[in-house]
């Protein structure tokens, strides 16, 4: 029977252990072929000791050196922002960007960057796609746990707060040079063309809800409770039970 170690980054602000919804997926694995290790990294966004962006770099880094250090088969996984970088770390490997590293699945949970149609076997697709943007994960087996109506991974295409995370990945005011290097980002976004264009004028019937869908993040647990109490944290573990052999 093969082991595998499920290397797991949980959601902001979960920097020392993991979020309940992590912890009830890992609660949910096989016992016997696999071993749940929630990683610690800093787990930060836009505080006044690191941004977003260095939050992301740190936990990638995390991520690489356990997947080297685990003797046994490596699948990654996280909740909202873990997932994120998860996620972008699963299809760099895909993309054969790291050729000393292999991973046998990944299992993402809230993904910012989650496609659009990603999702689950026999689960309801949400509808939408990551505040972040998309970004597919090829090469490597992944299932998302996406809940309808979460702001992070299932926004409408032409929904205002996907300036929120265009905005604030390297939002710091720690220092001046801090508050610079922000702006300097934004301009590069800027001239590169890399915001979203939610405003665009095809994307008209969807402008609205942006207040609808702060509530789900903020007020209805869309982002939070949903994972646990619809089962979506569950039913994920079940997939990787069920797919990786």
């Amino acid at each position: 029977m093969t082991t595998y170690s499920v290397l797991w980054l949980p959601g902001t602000g979960f920097s020392t252990g993991p979020d309940l919804i992590s912890s009830t997926f890992g609660a949910a694995l096989d016992p016997y072929r696999f071993q749940f290790e929630s990683l610690r990294y800093p787990a930060s966004y836009g505080s006044l000791e690191m941004s977003f962006a260095e939050s992301k770099a740190v936990g990638r880094q995390i991520l690489i050196d356990a997947i080297r250090a685990t003797p046994y088969r490596a699948i990654l996984g996280g909740y909202s922002q873990g997932a994120g970088i998860a996620g972008s770390l699963a299809a760099e490997i895909g993309r054969g960007e790291h050729p000393d590293l292999e991973v046998a699945a990944c299992a993402l949970i809230a993904d910012p960057a989650r496609p659009a149609g990603a999702g689950m076997p026999d689960w309801p697709v949400a509808s939408g796609y990551g505040i972040a943007g998309q970004r597919p994960v090829d090469g490597v087996p992944t299932w998302w746990a996406a809940n309808e109506g979460d702001p992070i991974c299932a926004l409408p295409v032409g929904n205002p707060l996907r300036t929120l995370a265009d905005v604030s990945e390297y939002y710091s005011l720690r220092s001046p040079g801090d508050a610079r290097q922000w702006m300097e980002k934004l301009l590069e976004r800027a001239s590169q063309n890399r915001w979203q264009r939610w405003w665009s004028i095809e994307n008209v019937r969807s402008w609205g809800g942006a207040v609808a869908y702060a509530r789900g993040y903020l007020l209805d647990g869309r982002h939070t409770g949903d994972y646990i109490g619809r089962g979506h944290a569950v039913r994920l573990a079940q997939v990787v039970n069920e797919a990786v052999g």
